[in-house]
């Protein structure tokens, strides 16, 4: 009898287990991808919106991906309509910022790091993220050109006062671990 009780318990775990769980997309952060400037232009904020169903579906990823699953448990912070949603479309690449509201959440400023920028094919394939504070890969540093080359001789040399006036107080003069030579 005690049999019958943990068959019913241990086919739904079963059942459970074969059931296959969601995997995300995978995807290459193409550092190639350059972001648009988001802030460029003035946003258009209207009363009424056509959004397409790949506008609406690279938004859902974006969102999904920054700031995860949603209950009623979210903190105000973290949820999807406490955040601002900038769309740029270009050649077949929805770029998207997400910022986050503080007034949605009675707050005066956001918290450090709080945006992301996205680039989302249209078919809904993740390009690229890029989150603030992270380094932008596609930015190539320039180069400062050749310098100025520092002698040998000089490398860790204490240099003399400016202009010969009063010495520094933290340089001894010709002090050398604790004793002074003439």
């Amino acid at each position: 009898m005690a049999t019958k009780h943990f068959m019913l318990p241990a086919a739904l775990l079963l059942a459970g287990c074969l059931r296959s769980t969601p995997t995300r997309e995978p995807w290459t952060n193409d550092a190639s991808i350059g972001f648009p400037q988001f802030f460029e232009q003035p946003a258009i904020e209207a009363g009424t919106v056509e959004l397409s169903g790949s506008v609406l579906r690279a938004l859902e990823v974006a969102a999904d991906d920054f700031l995860g699953p949603q209950d009623a448990n979210t903190p105000c912070v973290d949820r999807r309509e406490t955040h601002r949603y900038r769309v740029i479309q270009r050649q077949g690449i929805l770029f998207i910022r997400i910022d986050e509201d503080p007034q949605a959440c009675g707050l005066t400023v956001p918290a450090l790091h709080s945006g992301a920028q996205y680039a989302v094919g249209s078919d809904g394939r993740l390009l690229r993220r890029l989150r603030d504070g992270e380094p932008d890969e596609s930015r190539v540093p320039t180069d400062a050109g050749p310098g100025i080359l520092v002698p040998t001789s000089e490398v860790g040399r204490s240099f003399d006062p400016p202009d010969g006036s009063v010495p520094l107080p933290f340089i001894a003069p010709s002090a050398d671990a604790g004793k002074y030579y003439e």
